[in-house]
């Protein structure tokens, strides 16, 4: 995400490691310039992760979607897939729904957005909680990125299954303190009845502050039981 380090993720891929059997096999550093170096060795022999850092933290949502381009053909160099699961937290979750919108060579067969901007005048700077109001056929105001996200909607893979995770501080206007739950999913209506599955869970309480959702145990076992449909430990 926006300003996001290796500490972002990392405590959770440690947690996941720990207590789910997760491997963190390679961290893939973005330069400025889009040269990609990889740290570690694939293996997809057990349920491989990838930490995706870029080296400029303020990186804007299309060069973030290069970057992350460039990781997935590197990582082929290492080791052949045919498709990935993308975990992105605030601005990352939307760099993911720009990535599998964009017909990609790599196809996603699971995503999980966690406090993703989808429908906010800015996705890349902090800004105020916008919060417009979700009707019966989508929300009452589109910004520049949901629309971009409309016009694109007819690429989405019809296999794709996705959680949508988003948080609720209860101090009132329901949002993490800066997104608001409407924004993170005002997607439904564009993605509903068009993909094998769409899950929206809404985390509540002082642990589900921006910041701290990736820190947050009870996220980190929705991700697990919607990545490999497993609801005990490995």
């Amino acid at each position: 995400g926006h300003l996001g380090t290796r500490y972002s993720f990392g405590h959770m891929l440690w947690r996941l490691q720990r207590r789910y059997g997760l491997s963190k096999d390679v961290v893939a550093i973005v330069a400025p310039d889009g040269k990609v170096h990889l740290r570690g060795q694939l293996n997809l022999n057990h349920h491989a992760a990838v930490q995706v850092l870029f080296t400029d933290k303020a990186v804007r949502p299309a060069a973030q979607l290069h970057g992350l381009e460039k990781v997935i053909t590197a990582l082929q160099t290492q080791q052949a897939f045919a498709e990935v699961n993308i975990v992105g937290h605030s601005m990352g979750g939307v760099t993911a729904v720009l990535y599998l919108l964009s017909k990609p060579t790599v196809p996603v067969a699971n995503l999980v957005t966690i406090a993703a901007p989808m429908n906010d005048l800015e996705v890349a700077q902090r800004s105020p909680i916008l919060n417009w109001r979700l009707t019966r056929t989508g929300p009452e105001y589109a910004a520049p990125i949901y629309q971009q996200f409309q016009k694109t909607i007819g690429n989405l893979p019809a296999n794709l299954r996705w959680l949508n995770i988003a948080g609720d501080l209860l101090i009132g206007g329901r949002h993490d303190g800066e997104v608001a739950i409407n924004s993170s999913f005002a997607i439904r209506y564009l993605v509903k009845d068009r993909i094998k599955d769409y899950t929206e869970v809404v985390i509540r309480g002082p642990r589900a502050a921006h910041s701290l959702l990736h820190e947050n145990r009870l996220v980190d076992h929705d991700i697990v039981e919607y990545l490999w449909q497993r609801q005990r430990d490995f």
